[in-house]
């Protein structure tokens, strides 16, 4: 029986049945058309994910223009662009190639239409707003940052240096939800800005985040060293902390020991100038030594008598006379040294160290009993530790070593979630088993009842007939005997047509 003569029966017989079961039959059908379109609205659907969210209504429409180009399907919802998940990572790979999304911002392409007739102001402009909007494209390439706008002043130059003004900018980042910079990353921004505008120094950039939260200003000095102080303090101390635990942890096993470590630092710059003197050595300091001589010439005549009478010539003879006098003067002093010394900051003042080791455990009664380290085994990790910190009893040290039971919690290894294996599992049976269910229950006896008219029908026409017939030709019909034989006689003699036979009321 053909398709088409199959639904011409159930429509015909749907017809000859009572209201009261036409109603019923069509309730039904609402029914189970109700809970075909439930299953199929559970099923699991295509996964969207989020391509861009937060984007400028300019970026926006540029994405949306691209999907539309590509006949991809999206949604908007939230201020967000939705596309399947298979997509994703491929359709921003393919819009960052093509410039999309720009950021909210234009930058130096800006300059790649020429423009006749702009004057020096607009091209002025034009180069702040370029510059603004890379550096913001650059900014927003850091991880925590979501959006980021930069603002740039720069005044004009004037013939007066006294007059003139230093370029200033301010940055406002919008970061990702619990997402926050550290003073690294905020420096990073900072540094970035003023290196890529000419005259801007760091100290003239703002930095602040979604909240008005100022990230970044100009800082003193003292609060600079102050931070950084801290930091070597913390440093140390887990340094040692480190150090302590590791060789512990060796002796006494993994996780029994616990180790804190405070230090005591001083950072206080000094510079000590000594002069020395030695009393026992003397030295020269200085030493002068003069030297004067005179000499002058004298007249006499001849010694005797004749010389002594009148009359008698005289004979002028010069003779040197020399005078001498010198003066030396030595001075000394006592020796002298002098040293300039600079003490390195940093040093440690005193240090304190406090080490809890667990014990042993022994087992009573089924139980574990906590025994704790004997008094020669803490003295020993008491030395070890004065060892690796360099104890100085001088300076205030302080280490103490205490045997404590830990509280242990036994690791809970992962098992396989079955309740959540279950619930997967039944995501995609149920409706499957629900749909067969339908099939079997709901619409095969739908189908049955249809088909029950026709059969009687069927049976009321053959009655009607069979009254209609004479008795005798009743006798002369063929008892189901002789339909044997004939069937056994029939396959003995033609097997094959009886196959073709059989085919076709199977096929039917």
């Amino acid at each position: 029986m053909a398709i088409a003569d199959r639904l011409k029966l159930i429509v015909d017989n749907f017809k000859n049945l009572p209201n009261n079961k036409k109603i019923a039959l069509a309730a039904v059908l609402v029914l189970v058309i109700a809970l075909i379109a439930t299953v199929f609205l559970w099923l699991p659907k295509q996964d969207y994910q989020v391509l861009y969210s937060n984007l400028s209504p300019e970026d926006a429409g540029n994405v949306i223009a691209k999907l539309k180009e590509k006949k991809i399907p999206y949604s908007v919802k939230d201020n967000a662009i939705y596309v399947p998940s298979g997509k994703v990572h491929e359709l921003r790979l393919e819009l960052a190639s093509m410039g999309i999304p720009s950021g909210g911002g234009v930058g130096f392409e800006i300059f790649d239409k020429t423009s006749i007739g702009l004057t020096e102001f607009s091209q002025r402009v034009n180069y702040i707003r370029a510059l603004q909007g890379e550096l913001a494209r650059t900014i927003k390439q850091i991880q925590e940052v979501d959006q980021a706008r930069v603002h740039i002043a720069i005044p004009e130059k004037t013939i007066f240096a006294e007059k003139e003004d230093h370029p200033t900018a301010s940055v406002v980042l919008k970061l990702k939800p619990g997402r926050t910079l550290n003073k690294d990353q905020v420096a990073s921004i900072v540094h970035l800005v003023s290196s890529s505008v000419e005259g801007l120094s760091p100290q003239h950039v703002t930095i602040v985040d979604q909240y008005g939260n100022l990230l970044s200003s100009p800082k003193e000095f003292t609060q600079i060293v102050q931070t950084e102080q801290m930091e070597y303090k913390k440093n140390i101390e887990r340094a040692y902390e480190k150090n302590i635990q590791s060789m512990l942890e060796n002796i006494v096993g993994k996780g029994k020991a616990v180790v804190r470590v405070s230090a005591e630092i001083d950072f206080s710059k000094v510079e000590k100038l000594e002069e020395k003197y030695d009393p026992d050595t003397i030295a020269i300091r200085s030493e002068q030594r003069s030297q004067e001589k005179t000499m002058a010439p004298q007249t006499g005549g001849i010694p005797g008598v004749l010389s002594n009478q009148p009359g008698q010539g005289q004979t002028t003879t010069t003779q040197n006379i020399q005078s001498q006098k010198q003066q030396e003067s030595i001075n000394y002093e006592v020796s002298k040294s002098i040293s300039k010394i600079m003490l390195q900051t940093g040093q440690i003042k005193k240090i304190s160290v406090a080490v809890l080791v667990d014990g042993n455990y022994k087992e009573e009664k089924g139980k574990k009993v906590y025994v704790p380290r004997s008094e020669e085994e803490i003295k020993k990790y008491q030395e070890l530790v004065q060892a690796a910190v360099g104890y100085n009893k001088e300076r205030g040290d302080l280490i103490i070593v205490e045997s404590m039971p830990f509280e242990t919690v036994p690791e809970e290894k992962p098992g396989l979630d079955y309740v959540a294996l279950a619930v997967t599992i039944l995501k995609y049976l149920l409706p499957l088993i629900i749909t067969l269910l339908i099939i079997l229950f709901v619409i095969k006896p739908l189908i049955e009842i249809l088909r029950k008219p026709a059969e009687t029908k069927r049976i009321a026409k053959e009655i009607t007939i069979a009254e209609e017939v004479s008795p005798e030709a009743v006798r002369k019909m063929p008892t189901k005997k002789d339909i044997k034989e004939e069937i056994n006689e029939l396959v003995r003699n033609n097997p094959k047509k009886v196959v073709s036979i059989l085919r076709e009321w199977m096929a039917e």
